[in-house]
């Protein structure tokens, strides 16, 4: 046996063997991908269908039974104020008897003086646009001599939109307030009469566009039905149902981003308000959902001309936003516990970090301790990483 351990050839084998049986047994560098911590801007949002409605509304009606004549103008077509759109044959029996009459007395002063408010509200309302209108250039110059803060001006120019609105809503009360005037005085002059005097022309309130036509053929009609929709197709606003958990999350006029797809560029609007009164809706998995209705403002002049009354929107809100945050992926994340860790590149090998977070976004994440801007972490870990595994790099992740 002695002579077998002095030959050179048995220890090469010996050594050859150990260091086989040791190169499989040291464990493998995994093969990883990383990402950097850096600082940039950061969003939170999130999306929700969305549809466009006219701002306002002028819904033309029956004001009492008759035979309509067949409505000549078409979905689209341009009408003025003034304008007869409809014309209506009441019924030859007995309009109205004493009773009627007197109420028909009431109804007409009732909308002379809604009419005469709505006219005084319209010019409260030009007023403060005015103001709004002012306090917003004279803030914008001064901002542009760094005298003001930004936030300054984002709430003037939030006041002078809704000083805006305001002035669009006083004008559509205005003119519902003028044809229900109209209605009213049509139906008295028919009082006493057995038979009527004349065909009620229905006149446009405003200037705008023919929307919808609810009825175009010759047919006979009752007291209040709808008839036809007037409005302006260039004013539209968007509403969109959001879950009321989402909808706590926004600040007050937070930005909107519109878009319908490929078909337009997106649009920058903001949110008006969220309606007080929430509603059950049932989701397409059949879950039973707390939502409310959230009104978003347009631009003046943003409106593409490929929009419409009802088109289908996707909305993108803005709920918090900084231009300069500590970020790090939300792919290199992983709960350990109750708290968020990362696989941090130590060298050649992975180190478990744990790390505090602020806002999450939908691809980076607000670091607010554990990390530094430059550090290295592993992005989609798998679960046979663990701490203190050797590494190898297939790739570093682009921002």
């Amino acid at each position: 046996m002695a002579p077998v351990l002095r030959r050179p050839m048995f220890w090469l084998l010996a050594v050859a063997t150990l260091a086989i049986a040791g190169w499989g047994l040291w464990p493998r560098a995994q093969d990883v991908e990383t990402a950097t911590v850096d600082r940039g801007p950061l969003e939170v949002a999130f999306t929700e269908e969305a549809r466009t409605r006219l701002v306002d509304r002028w819904t033309i009606s029956a004001p009492t039974a008759g035979l309509l004549e067949r409505i000549t103008v078409e979905p689209g077509d341009a009408v003025t104020r003034g304008q007869v759109l409809a014309r209506l044959h009441p019924t030859t029996a007995p309009l109205l008897d004493a009773g009627a009459e007197a109420q028909a007395r009431a109804q007409l002063s009732s909308a002379q003086q809604a009419e005469r408010a709505a006219t005084a509200a319209v010019d409260a309302a030009r007023a403060s646009v005015d103001a709004a209108g002012a306090e917003f250039r004279r803030l914008q110059a001064l901002a542009g001599d760094r005298l003001v803060a930004a936030s300054s001006v984002d709430a003037a120019r939030e006041r002078d939109t809704a000083a805006r609105a305001g002035l669009r809503a006083a004008f559509a009360r205005e003119a519902s307030a003028r044809a229900d005037r109209q209605a009213a005085a049509a139906l008295l002059a028919n009082a006493g009469h057995d038979s009527p005097t004349a065909p009620l022309d229905l006149h446009a309130p405003v200037d705008g566009r023919v929307i919808r036509l609810h009825q175009q053929s010759e047919v006979s009609v009752q007291p209040g039905q709808p008839l036809l929709d007037i409005g302006n197709p260039a004013a539209l606003e968007a509403v969109s149902e959001l879950l009321t958990t989402d909808a706590m999350r926004l600040p007050a006029g937070a930005r909107v981003t519109l878009g319908a797809g490929d078909a337009t560029a997106p649009v920058e609007a903001r949110l008006e308000r969220i309606e007080p009164g929430a509603f059950t809706k049932v989701s397409a998995l059949g879950v039973e959902e707390q939502r409310v209705l959230a009104v978003i403002t347009l631009p003046d002049g943003a409106v593409p001309p490929t929009w419409g009354d009802g088109f289908r929107l996707d909305a993108r809100f803005i709920a918090w936003r900084s231009d300069d945050v500590l970020r790090v992926p939300t792919a290199a994340l992983v709960r350990e516990g109750d708290a968020w860790a990362v696989y941090a590149i130590d060298g050649r090998h992975a180190r478990l970090r744990h790390v505090r977070l602020g806002h999450m976004g939908e691809a980076v994440a607000e670091v607010l301790d554990g990390l530094e801007a430059g550090d290295r972490v592993v992005v989609y870990p798998g679960e046979t990483l663990e701490e203190d595994s050797r590494v190898s790099f297939l790739s570093q992740r682009p921002r």
